[in-house]
């Protein structure tokens, strides 16, 4: 397996760069999305790229296979006796890390909805968690955080991947766990992307790509003002690319444009507590997903120099999509070999 530096330095030196994610312009064939998301070379001759593939409403496509991809070098497409390859969801380079932010202000705890929002939050674990053995494109872990009116945002489980640990942790919620009856959505929002964002860096620490998900979950609005809307809808703006933004309602008191602006990848709301189950398991849905369509190419290349342009394409039934990028084969080599 190949090792990855995500360093800027790294990739100046090794020359390259994202052209474009592509379609034919006159193709009516209903499209998928393929965006590459890191990429690197390494004598003798070996190419890789990481990258992921969306359906046309940007759903994760997981599930694709080795035979679903053709691989193009300056336009040719290059055969296996030519360039030994590998296609693979690859759980030694991915950290999904989810963050699951849970309002327990006094409405939540001290009303007949706690049981049932720990039951959705329960089935939003079994949603994004693979069971054991059950194949998983990434090292999916999950955190569970919560707020109320309090300046900081409070852990309830460490992350983990470890379902039942998760779970526990969702049935020790009990309504003396805060009196406080403000909301501190906002700050809990800023406070989310930072520990988001700290996720990122210690994937990138261990040489590998890591990828974020936010699911906040308020039955009410910004009560305790101690950050200003602004400021939390600036922070997930400014956020890593590579964090996505989910957010789900409850009730007739939130305030549905500021969710969907938080919530920037999806927002479901619930009007009663009935549908909060469907709507946990929705984003849910999204997630595993999103934390499935990650792949990784890994082939040795038949070029020996020069600057040479690599398309990665995907046809699966009437689905196609392809993205383009450039490599430098300067000094590669016949010796080339994949782990």
């Amino acid at each position: 397996m190949t090792q990855i530096r995500f360093t800027a330095g790294l990739m100046t030196a090794l020359i390259f760069m994202l052209i474009q994610s592509c379609s034919g312009d006159n193709d009516t064939t209903p499209q998928l999305q393929v965006t590459i998301e890191n990429q690197f070379t390494n004598l003798p001759s070996n190419v890789s790229v990481f990258f992921k593939v969306q359906d046309g409403a940007g759903k994760g496509k997981a599930g694709l296979k080795e035979s679903d991809f053709n691989i193009y070098e300056n336009g040719s497409l290059i055969s296996e006796f030519e360039a030994v390859r590998k296609i693979q969801p690859n759980e030694k380079v991915l950290d999904y890390n989810i963050m699951l932010l849970l309002d327990l202000s006094g409405s939540i705890l001290s009303s007949q909805n706690l049981a049932p929002l720990k039951s959705a939050a329960k089935s939003f674990i079994d949603e994004v968690v693979p069971s054991e053995g059950e194949v998983s494109a990434g090292a999916v872990k999950v955190e569970i955080w919560w707020f109320d009116g309090s300046q900081n945002i409070k852990q309830l489980q460490p992350i983990t991947s470890n379902t039942t640990t998760l779970k526990n942790a969702i049935d020790n919620i009990n309504a003396s766990m805060s009196s406080d009856n403000s909301t501190n959505l906002y700050g809990a929002v800023i406070q989310s992307v930072g520990i988001a964002t700290q996720r990122l860096g210690q994937s990138q620490e261990l040489d590998k790509f890591g990828s974020n998900s936010v699911v906040i979950f308020t039955d009410g609005t910004d009560q305790a003002n101690r950050s200003t809307k602004g400021q939390a809808l600036e922070a997930v703006r400014k956020a890593d690319p590579s964090i996505s933004f989910y957010t789900i309602g409850l009730g007739g008191e939130i305030d549905e444009p500021v969710l969907k602006e938080i919530g920037k990848t999806s927002f479901v709301s619930a009007v009663n507590i009935g549908e909060l189950l469907d709507k946990f398991k929705e984003i849910g849905d999204l997630i595993n997903g999103k934390a499935n369509s990650y792949y990784l190419l890994e082939y040795c290349s038949p070029k020996r120099s020069g600057s040479n342009q690599l398309t990665i394409e995907v046809v699966q039934g009437n689905l196609k999509g392809s993205a383009k990028t450039i490599f430098d084969a300067s000094d590669f080599n016949g010796s080339c070999n994949i782990q």
